[in-house]
C-alpha cells in the first residue's frame, strides 16, 4: 500500500507484511514463579509502527484490516492500496488492534460499519465505451473519502491520481504497472476535510498550514490511531501487497497479525533469516559445549590435591561435550509464534469481526523494517507443510520445534514423514517431535502407526514408538514393551523399562521373561531384569544380585547393593567388589567399587586399588589414589604410580589400614545416588544444569 499526497510535502509508505507468531505458554514446573503485574506497551504495537495490519483469511476470501501512521498535514494524506480483487471497503475498529495488541504482548512477553453516504457515480461509467480509469465507487468510510478504482492504463491511472490531488513520484511507475499487469484493484483513501461529497481537485497547499477540517482525526492519523479501513476481497492466497511502500523511498515499520484455520507464514522472509540463525545457533552451542568444559573442570578440582591442575574429564563427558557443539542451540526469540485462539480469547474482534464466528484460529504476529528496496509483497503459505519439508535440512532442528507448537494439527504431517521420507536421520527428527512437547497428547493416529515405528531401522523412531506406547498406555502393548528389552540400543531398552515399570499389574505375568534377563550375556539387559523385578518385589538371591553388579548402569547397581546389604547385613567382600571394580561403567568402578575398599579398610582393599591406577580413565585413577591415601595415610598422587607400587611392596606384608576420612570426603559426594551417575556418559560429579535445558530442541 501506497500513502500519497498531493504537493510536495511528506507522504506516508504503507503496506504491510504479516506471519511470523507465537509459542505457546509454557508449562509450570513443580514450585511457582510469581509473574511481575502485566503492563501493556502500548506505544510498541499501536503508536510505534509506521504501518500495521490484520488480516483474516478462510476459504479464498481474505479481510485485510489496515491502520497507518501518518505525521505530515492531513490534507495532504493520500492512501492507495491495491488488491487482487473487487474489494469490499467499510470502517474497521482500532479496538481489534488494542486487543490483539495485550493479548500477544501478555502471551509472548520480552467490526462495525460506517458505509457513509453513497455518493454519485460519474456518468462516464455507463457510456459504452470504458474508460481509462473506472472508477467502481465512491464513499465516505468514517474519517475517509474512499474511491474504488480498476484500470488497465498505468498512465491513465497517474492522470487520474494527479487530477484528484494525489502526489506520485516519477520514475517508479513501474510499481505501479506490476499490479496493473496483475489486473489488480485499487483502494485510493485520503482524509475528508471539507466533507465534498466525491473526489474533486485540490488546490495547492502551503507548507506549514494548519491542517483543515478534522483536527481530531489528524491527531489520531499521527499517532496511529484514526479508525483503520476494513478492505475484503476474493483471493486465492493470502497476501499483502507491500511492494507499493517501496514508492515513498523510506524504511517503513511494518506490523501483522494473520489469523487462519491453519498456521500460515511468510516462507520467503523465513528462508532468508535461516542461514544467519543456524550460524548463530551453532556459536551458541560453542559457548554451551565450553561453558560444560569449564564447569566439569572446575568441580573436578574437588578430586585433585592440587586445585590449581583439575583432572582430564571422562572420555564419556568428552563425547557429550562433542554432541553439545554440534547440536544447534535455539536462541531465544527465533522461532516463529504461533498460538492457537478459541472464541473466547479475542472477543472484540470476533465482535468487530464477523468471520471470524466461534471457531478456534491460529493466530500470527509479526513486526519487521523495511527498507524500499525490500519491500516487495508478501504471501502467507501453510506453516505445517513448509516445515515438514524443512526437516530434511540443515535447519531441520528449527522445523522440529516449529512443528512441536502446532501439538495434535501437525500429527499428519510429521507422520507422513516417518512413513516416507527414506533418509533415516529425517525420520528420527519427525518422530522425535512426538519423543517431547507432544509427549503428552493422546492421538489415536500416533498410537495406529506406533507399532510400525519399532521395525525402523532408526532408533530415534523406535524410540518415539515406545514414548507414544508408553503414555498412551494400554495393557496390550505391554508384551511389545517387554520384547524391546533387547533391543540393540540402550536408550530405546530404557524407555522401554522405564515405562513398564510404571504398570506393575501388567507385567506380571512377564516375571519368568525377567528372571531370564538376569542370566543374558548383555550387562544392560541383566540389569534392567532385575530393575523390573525389583520393582515388582520379586525376591532375588545373592547370586542373582551379585550378577548385577556388572550393569553399566548406576540406578541398578546401586539398587542391587542395598538389596544385598540389606539381605545379608554387611558390606560387600573385597572379592565381592571385584565385579564392581571391573564394571565397564567408570562411575561405577571408580565410584562404588572404590568406595566398598575404604569401607573394608584392610590388606586386601588397598591391594584391589592399586590397579585401578593404571584406570584408562585418569578421573578413575585420581579417585583410586585418593582412596588409596585414605587407607595409607600416605600422600602421593595419581600421577605417582611408581611411588605407590615402591611403597606397597616394601609395606605390605606389614601394612595396617587406617581410615583417613579428610582425604575421602570430596569422593563421597559424587558417589551418592541422585548425582551424575546412572548411565554411560555421567561423570562422576554431582548434577548441575546447565543454561537453557529443558527445551526439546537441547
Amino acid at each position: 500500500m501506497k500513502t500519497i499526497r498531493n504537493s510536495f510535502g511528506k507522504w506516508l509508505p504503507f503496506l504491510a507484511l504479516a506471519s511470523m507468531l507465537f509459542t505457546p505458554l509454557s508449562a509450570f514446573a513443580d514450585g511457582c514463579f510469581v509473574a511481575p503485574k502485566f503492563i501493556w506497551d502500548k506505544h510498541k504495537d499501536i503508536n510505534e509502527p509506521t504501518q500495521k495490519a490484520i488480516i483474516v483469511y478462510d476459504a479464498g476470501r481474505e479481510d485485510l484490516i489496515l491502520q497507518v501512521k501518518y505525521e505530515g498535514p492531513t490534507d495532504e494524506f493520500g492512501w492507495l492500496v491495491p488488491v487482487p480483487n473487487l474489494p469490499e471497503v467499510k470502517l474497521g475498529s482500532m479496538k481489534c488492534f488494542y486487543e490483539l495488541s495485550q493479548f500477544t504482548q501478555q502471551l509472548w512477553p520480552p467490526v462495525s460499519q460506517n458505509r457513509g453516504d453513497q455518493l454519485p457515480i460519474p456518468s462516464s461509467l455507463g457510456q459504452e465505451r470504458e474508460p481509462p480509469v473506472k472508477v467502481i465507487e465512491i464513499k465516505t468510510v468514517g474519517a475517509y473519502e474512499i474511491a474504488i478504482l480498476s484500470t488497465k492504463d498505468t498512465g491513465a491511472l497517474g492522470k487520474w491520481l494527479d487530477a484528484n490531488g494525489f502526489y506520485f513520484p516519477t520514475g517508479q511507475t513501474d510499481v505501479i504497472d506490476a499490479y496493473v499487469k496483475q489486473q489488480y484493484y485499487f483502494v485510493a483513501a485520503r482524509i475528508n476535510t471539507s466533507r465534498s461529497s466525491s473526489f474533486e481537485l485540490l488546490s495547492p497547499r502551503q507548507a506549514g498550514k494548519k491542517p483543515a477540517g478534522n483536527y481530531s482525526a489528524h491527531l489520531k492519523l499521527a499517532s496511529g490511531e484514526l479508525s483503520p479501513l476494513q478492505i475484503s476481497f476474493a483471493s486465492d492466497h493470502c497476501v499483502f501487497p507491500l511492494k507499493i511502500s517501496s514508492v515513498n523511498g523510506k524504511p517503513s515499520e511494518v506490523q501483522v497479525y494473520v489469523l487462519c484455520p491453519e498456521p500460515l507464514l511468510e516462507k520467503t522472509l523465513l528462508e532468508k533469516e535461516l542461514p544467519l540463525i543456524h550460524s548463530n545457533d551453532m556459536v551458541r552451542a560453542a559457548q554451551r559445549a565450553k561453558w560444560y568444559r569449564e564447569n566439569r573442570f572446575r568441580r573436578n578440582r574437588l578430586r585433585t590435591l592440587d586445585p590449581a591442575s583439575p583432572l582430564p574429564l571422562l572420555s564419556s563427558e568428552e563425547r557429550e561435550i562433542n554432541r553439545i557443539s554440534q547440536r544447534p542451540e535455539l536462541g531465544p526469540d527465533e522461532l516463529l509464534h504461533f498460538a492457537k485462539v478459541t472464541q473466547h480469547a479475542l472477543p472484540e474482534c470476533r465482535r468487530i469481526i464477523a468471520r471470524l464466528g466461534d471457531k478456534s484460529w491460529w493466530l500470527m504476529k509479526q513486526t519487521w523494517t523495511f527498507a524500499p528496496e525490500e519491500m516487495r509483497d508478501l504471501e502467507f503459505a501453510p506453516a505445517i507443510p513448509y516445515f515438514a519439508a524443512l526437516l530434511d535440512s540443515q535447519s531441520g532442528y528449527y522445523a522440529v520445534a516449529s512443528l512441536e507448537t502446532f501439538t495434535t494439527d501437525a500429527v499428519p504431517a510429521l507422520l507422513d514423514t516417518v512413513k516416507n521420507a527414506k533418509d533415516p536421520e529425517v525420520r528420527g527428527l519427525a518422530a522425535g517431535a512426538f519423543n517431547y512437547d507432544l509427549r503428552d497428547i493422546t492421538d489415536l493416529r500416533l498410537t495406529a502407526a506406533a507399532p510400525s515405528w519399532l521395525k525402523d531401522s532408526e532408533p530415534k523412531v523406535r524410540a518415539a514408538a515406545v514414548y507414544i506406547l508408553g503414555r498412551s498406555w494400554d495393557p496390550k502393548y505391554a508384551g511389545t514393551l517387554v520384547g524391546l528389552l533387547n533391543d540393540r540400543d540402550p536408550e530405546v531398552r530404557g524407555l522401554a523399562g522405564a515405562f513398564l515399570q510404571q504398570h506393575p499389574g501388567d507385567i506380571e505375568n512377564f516375571v519368568p521373561r525377567f528372571r531370564a534377563m538376569l542370566t543374558d550375556q548383555d550387562p544392560v539387559a541383566h540389569g534392567l531384569g532385575f530393575e523390573l523385578l525389583h520393582h515388582l518385589g520379586e525376591p532375588l538371591s545373592r547370586e542373582e544380585l551379585l550378577g548385577v553388579f556388572k550393569a553399566p548402569t548406576m540406578g541398578a547397581v546401586w539398587d542391587a547393593y542395598e538389596e544385598f546389604k540389606k539381605q545379608t547385613g554387611r558390606d560387600l567382600s573385597d572379592s565381592e567388589d571385584m565385579v564392581v571394580l571391573q564394571n565397564s561403567e567408570p562411575n561405577i568402578r571408580g565410584g562404588l567399587g572404590l568406595l566398598v575398599l575404604y569401607q573394608n579398610a584392610d590388606p586386601q582393599a588397598v591391594d584391589l586399588a592399586m590397579p585401578l591406577l593404571q584406570d584408562p580413565e585418569i578421573p578413575v585413577r585420581a579417585a583410586a589414589a585418593r582412596t588409596l591415601r585414605a587407607l595409607t595415610g600416605q600422600h602421593f598422587t595419581y600421577e605417582q604410580e611408581a611411588e605407590w607400587e615402591k611403597w606397597w611392596a616394601e609395606n605390605k606384608g606389614t601394612f595396617v589400614a587406617q581410615q583417613h576420612p579428610e582425604e575421602m570426603w570430596p569422593q563421597r559426594r559424587w558417589l551418592r545416588p541422585g548425582g551424575d551417575g546412572g548411565s554411560e556418559g555421567q561423570p562422576m560429579i554431582p548434577h548441575q544444569p546447565m543454561p537453557g535445558t529443558g527445551s526439546a530442541t537441547n
